[in-house]
This record gives C-alpha cells, structure tokens and sequence, in this order.
C-alpha cells in the first residue's frame, strides 16, 4: 500500500466507509496523518463519498437531536439515532452551524464539537450582541425560542482557510441588521470583535434578510440571502463584506431553500410549488438566478397534505419534508437528481407543526485547536449524547433514545 502514488491510494480510500476509514488510521503513522491532517483528504473524500447524513432538531430549540446518516448507495436510510438531556431539568439544544465535520451549537453554552473525534470546545459568548440577546433567557422561556428561530440564522460558522492546515481554526460571523445597514460581529473562539465593513443598502434596495434562512459557504465566504433575491457575503479571511445584486420574485405560499449544489459549486435557491420544485442557480457573470431544472412534485396534494418544505440539496439529492392530514409527525423523501426520481424516505420523528433546522454533516478527523476529548462525566458531560451518535468503530442497526 506504501509503494502506491497518491493518487491511487486516495481513489482507494475514497470508496472506503467511515468505519473502514476508521481502521485504516490504524495501520500505521503516516495513513492515520494523511487522513486526519491532509485537508485535502478531507475535501476528496467529501466529495467522492456521496454519502449524506443530517442532524437535525426543531427551531425552537428542544431536547431531541437527530442524526440521519444515508446508505452509501443513497437508496435508504437507516440506523435513526436521537438524544435527549437527562436530569430533572431538560436542556434544550439549537443547532447554530456545521462545518467539517464540526457543529457548533448552544446547551446552556456555547460549544464546537466534532462528534466523531468526541472533541468538544466552550465558547464565551458573552461578548456577542447578538448571541447574548437571543440567549438570554432560560430554556423554556417561549418568547427566547421564537427569538432563537427568527434569529438565529444570522449566525454563520465557517472554516478559516488562513490558519494552519494540521490544526483548523475557525470562525464565527453574527450579522447584525439595522434597518438598510448590515455589520459584522467576528469571532475566533477566543474574543468578539466589530468588523470595519459596514454595509448600507438604503440606496439600492430596502429588503431584509429571508427570516429561518441559514447562510451558505462557498469559497471563503458566507452568505446571507434577502427578500428580493439579493445576497450578503462576508469573505472569513479578508473580513470584507459585499452585496450581490441579484432578483428573485417569490410567489405566494411558495416555498424557498437557500443552499450549495456541490456538483457545479455555485449558490442555489430551491423554489417549491405544490406543482412543481424548481432548481435556480445564481450565475457568477451576470448575478442572476437562472432557472437549472425543474421537477414534477409528485408528493403533495390538497386532500392528504398539510404541510410539506425542502429542506436539504447537495446537487445530487433533494429532501422534501411533508406530513399528511392524519399524521402526527412529518416525513422526509428523498429526490436522486440523477436517476429523477423520488426513492428513500424516513421519519423526521418530531411533530411536523415545529420547523426544523436541517444540516448536512460529513464526519471528519481533523479538529480545530483549543478542543478537548470530551470526558463523560465532566461539566461538559450533558454532550456526552450527541458525542455517542456518531461510532464508526460498531454497526447500530436499531433506533435509539439517550435520557
């Protein structure tokens, strides 16, 4: 295996498993470090996996996460994990972010962890406007959640390509809106800081940020989409911000995902009717939405349906969240782009009149600096759970409850 060129070796790894992955790092030194440490391991292998897998949990906040990994021939689902807190009283968990294999979250803190390395870091967060507002209050405090909802996707957690490769740091961007003016909280996970870039739209447009909307990464940058299909991107590395001018004219009841298709690397808006679910992409050249493809939407009907929203796309696959009228809990369905048809489908397991916050994961080795093995019976043990939903290393074929 030595003696191969690398370019052979990764193709070989690349169709590996995550539990097969898990193994080879242990067959010597320098396979366990240009898995774990090469980031560009870590994006081959993301890329070539096809693999999706999800956490998700309500808007709201709640005491339910859910992991959803995909098979790897992307036909079925299986092996539904979901945790609560334990104790007398339940913390509410709200997911923020997901970035390489890392999720930043909010438990009574403010953490990053990477579930499958079992690290995890606290944050203060003590000194952002915004996450000191929207967290606030205690957990069942029910004006705090609808604040957590509407506000939360101002939160964008991101990569920062100018650290050092073997150990990753990161950042976190809270844009705040002011009426026709944008700024930017920063942080490193050691301090908050203002950036210099404000931004004033007053003189080209007046909407506002696309509410529950979360912001896309995309070639160091994250992105916020408004109202009229415009877009604020705030570049992590130079901490420069810009408008995109762009047009979108939503319709009535229309349904609307803002994401990534990894397959052309461009920013994508999904438009769904109960007739038909359009795929826009935004062209780099012109700065505007052009229409890529559209779909039959074949699930929804007035007489069985009462709600139904996209919820996750990757280029290959799109996720349509629905429940019927005697349901009590939604159910997502699976698009393969591909193939054009529709195929897999799980239970979300959360009642369908909450809204959830979707978030595609791909486990990694790689941490950022700072990070801790998490030790289950330390302050930080309520993470314990969510730390468990993640093991390459055994087969889970059953549905399990974490008290």
């Amino acid at each position: 295996m030595n003696s191969l060129p690398m370019h052979l070796l990764d193709l070989i790894l690349f169709r590996l498993d995550l539990k097969s992955l898990v193994m080879m790092q242990c067959t010597n030194r320098s396979m366990k470090s240009h898995i774990s440490d090469d980031p560009s391991f870590e994006i081959g292998y993301s890329s070539h996996a096809g693999r999706l897998s999800y956490f998700y949990t309500c808007s709201k906040g709640g005491p339910f996460v859910f992991y959803q990994p995909f098979g790897s021939q992307c036909e079925s689902f299986s092996n539904v994990q979901l945790f609560a807190s334990w104790g007398p009283v339940r913390v509410h968990c709200y997911i923020l972010g997901s970035c390489c294999g890392h999720l930043l979250l909010y438990m009574s803190g403010l953490y990053v962890v990477n579930p499958l390395t079992k690290r995890v870091r606290l944050l203060d967060h003590s000194g952002s406007m915004l996450l000191a507002t929207i967290f606030n209050g205690p957990n069942n405090n029910k004006a705090n959640d609808n604040a957590v909802e509407q506000r939360s996707m101002c939160v964008g957690f991101a990569l920062d390509h100018s650290r050092a490769v073997a150990t990753k740091g990161f950042k976190i961007i809270c844009i705040l809106e002011i009426h026709t003016t944008y700024a930017f909280e920063i942080s490193d996970g050691n301090s908050w800081r203002f950036s210099e870039t404000i931004i004033n739209t007053s003189d080209s447009s007046k909407s506002e940020l696309t509410k529950r909307m979360k912001p896309v990464y995309l070639e160091g940058s994250l992105h916020w989409l408004r109202n009229d299909g415009s877009i604020i991107a705030f570049n992590i590395e130079t901490e420069q911000a810009r408008l995109i001018p762009s047009v979108f004219h939503p319709e009535p009841e229309m349904k609307l995902l803002f994401t990534l298709d990894d397959k052309i690397n461009r920013l994508t808006l999904i438009s769904g009717t109960k007739k038909t679910i359009s795929v826009h992409t935004l062209m780099g050249d012109t700065s505007t939405w052009a229409l890529a493809r559209q779909i039959e939407n074949v699930l929804i009907t007035d007489s069985e349906f009462e709600y139904w929203n996209v919820v996750a796309y990757d280029g290959k696959h799109m996720v349509v969240r629905d429940k019927k009228m005697d349901g009590s809990t939604g159910v997502a369905h699976v698009y393969n782009m591909e193939d054009n048809r529709w195929g897999a489908w799980w239970s979300t397991a959360c009642q369908a009149k909450y809204n959830l916050d979707v978030f595609r994961f791909t486990p990694f080795f790689s941490f950022f600096e700072h990070t801790e093995v998490l030790v289950e019976d330390s302050t930080d043990g309520r993470l314990a759970p969510i730390m468990r939903l993640i093991n390459p290393t055994k087969q889970i074929d059953s549905f399990y409850f974490w008290r």
